[in-house]
C-alpha cells in the first residue's frame, strides 16, 4: 500500500524531456497552421489557376512553385520561384524569390519580387499566402504591369521601357519567356528548385496522346 506521507519524486530527467517545452509547442503549432494553410490552397479558387506549389521536404517555411503564363507579354513563360515563410508569419509577411532569370519591373537582379504595392501594410490573419499567389499570376497582366508605381519596382530599368518603350519591352519580355521553357533551363533540375521537369519519352507520349483522343471520343 502506498504511504501517503512520504514526500512526493522530482520527475527525473528522462521524464522532464517528454514534455515540450513552450518554444516547442509554438513551432509545432506554426508548422500545424502552415500545413492547413497550403491543404486550403488546394481547395475553391485559393490558388490561381496556372500556379502550382509544394512545401520543401526539407523546410516547411520554404514553399517551391511554378507559375504557367498563357497571354499578354509573357505568354508560354514558365517561371520557378519559392515562397521564403519568416518565423514571424503571419505577422511579417513572406518574400517571393524568382529562381528562373527574369526581366520584370516588380523583379530585382537578385530574383526578388516586391510586394509592396499590393501590400503596402502587411495585415496579420487577413492577407494570406493564397494572395500573394494571386498577385504573383496578376503581376503578368498588362493592366497590373501598366499601374505599376516606378518606386514600387525593383528593375526601373524594366519600368521605363514597359512606359516609353513599349514595342522593345514586349520583345525582352517574349524573349524572357522563351528562355525559360528551353531545354537547358526547364530541364535544369540542379537549380534551387523542388519541382523539377523532365522530357517525355516515345512511349509516354502516345499514351498521353491516346487518353485525349479517348477523352475527347467520350465528350
Amino acid at each position: 500500500m502506498e504511504d501517503l506521507n512520504q514526500p512526493a519524486l522530482a520527475p527525473s530527467a528522462e521524464d522532464s524531456s517528454l514534455s515540450a517545452s513552450p518554444s516547442q509547442y509554438d513551432d509545432y503549432l506554426r508548422r500545424y497552421e502552415l500545413l492547413l494553410e497550403f491543404k486550403h490552397l488546394n481547395s475553391g479558387k485559393n490558388c490561381p489557376p496556372g500556379i502550382y506549389l509544394k512545401p520543401s521536404p526539407d523546410n516547411v517555411n520554404e514553399w517551391h512553385g511554378v507559375v504557367f503564363i498563357h497571354r499578354g507579354y509573357y505568354k508560354e513563360g514558365v517561371f520557378k520561384f519559392i515562397i521564403q515563410i519568416p518565423r514571424t508569419y503571419p505577422h511579417d509577411p513572406p518574400a517571393v524569390l524568382f529562381l528562373t532569370d527574369m526581366f520584370h519591373p516588380l523583379i530585382g537582379r537578385d530574383g526578388y519580387f516586391n510586394l509592396a504595392q499590393q501590400f503596402p501594410q502587411w495585415r496579420p490573419r487577413r492577407d494570406y499566402i493564397c494572395h500573394i499567389l494571386h498577385y504573383i499570376k496578376n503581376s503578368f497582366r498588362e493592366s497590373v504591369l501598366t499601374s505599376l508605381q516606378e518606386h514600387s519596382c525593383r528593375n526601373p530599368e524594366a519600368y521605363k521601357m514597359l512606359h516609353n518603350e513599349r514595342g522593345v519591352f514586349a520583345k525582352l519580355a517574349a524573349q524572357c519567356a522563351q528562355i525559360s521553357v528551353s531545354q537547358d533551363i526547364i530541364f535544369d533540375n540542379d537549380d534551387m528548385s523542388h519541382i523539377h521537369f523532365s522530357p517525355l519519352t516515345d512511349e509516354q507520349f502516345e499514351d498521353i496522346k491516346a487518353q485525349m483522343i479517348l477523352s475527347v471520343a467520350k465528350s
